[in-house]
C-alpha cells in the first residue's frame, strides 16, 4: 500500500470537493486500484485530536512511512513569519508542511493556491500566503 497524507492550508477545500466528486475513476476505485492508504485527510480522516496528531508526528519523524504528501491551499506564514494565522493540531500549519514535505517521498501541491499562492496571496497579502514552490524544498 502507498501511504498518502493530505492536508489543507489557507483558503482551500475546493480540490478536495473535486476529488470526492470524481467519476472516472471514482474515489473508491482510485484508492483500491492504485493501492492507496489514505492515512489522513481533512474530510475523510476518522482520527481527531491526539490520535490525528500522532499520525502527523509519526510521518514527520519517520516512524511511519509517508509515500505521498498532498497539500491543498496556501502556506500561511503570517504574522511576521510565525505562521500563527493558521494553527493546526496545536502548531502553525507551515511547520507541519515543512516537516511532512521533508519526510515524504513525493510532495503534491494540488490546486492554484498550493502551486502559485492563488487569490489569498493577492496584494496586500495580509496573511503572507505562499505556494509550496516558494519554499524550494
Amino acid at each position: 500500500m502507498t501511504n498518502v497524507l493530505w492536508l489543507q492550508g489557507g483558503a482551500c477545500s475546493g480540490n478536495t470537493m473535486s476529488f470526492l466528486n470524481a467519476d472516472e475513476p471514482n474515489v473508491v476505485d482510485l484508492i483500491v486500484d492504485f493501492g492507496l492508504d489514505i492515512i489522513w485527510h481533512p474530510s475523510l480522516g476518522m482520527e481527531l485530536g491526539e490520535n490525528a496528531q500522532k499520525i502527523f508526528r509519526d510521518c514527520a519523524d519517520g516512524t511511519r512511512d509517508l509515500d505521498i504528501f498532498v497539500f491543498e491551499g496556501t502556506v500561511i506564514e503570517g504574522p511576521n513569519g510565525t505562521g500563527r494565522y493558521n494553527l493546526f493540531a496545536e502548531r502553525p500549519m507551515k511547520d507541519w508542511v515543512n516537516e511532512l514535505a521533508a519526510a515524504a517521498s513525493i510532495v503534491v501541491a494540488i490546486g492554484d493556491c498550493a502551486c502559485w499562492r492563488g487569490i489569498p496571496a493577492a496584494e496586500p497579502n495580509p496573511t503572507s500566503s505562499t505556494g509550496l514552490q516558494f519554499h524550494k524544498r
